[in-house]
């Protein structure tokens, strides 16, 4: 299970459960980036298929780029994509 507190009310429940599911929201947190790279109208990076950015040498994986599936994952997959393309970006391969 689990134990919650309203932040308002300061009042606790305890909930029981087999697991859990955590919820981030669907709006990308990207502000510190400014503009440094092209993003969407949502705010969503956009890479081309080696997950590299409108910048050379700079590049998104995960649920911060323009994806149609968000998913932990899909994430790890373009994590790994990411990865390899920025070493073959720095091998010059």
């Amino acid at each position: 299970g689990i134990t919650v507190r309203n932040v308002k009310t300061g009042e606790t429940s305890d909930i029981p459960l087999a697991g859990v599911f955590v919820f981030v929201g669907t709006v990308p947190q990207l502000d510190f980036l400014g503009d440094v790279c092209r993003r969407t109208d949502g705010g969503w990076i956009e890479t081309d298929r080696r997950l590299q950015t409108s910048v050379p040498g700079i590049f998104a994986a995960g649920d911060v780029r323009d994806t149609p599936l968000r998913q932990v994952v899909t994430a790890a997959g373009d994590g790994a994509l990411a990865a390899m393309s920025a070493y073959h970006h720095i091998v010059g391969g």
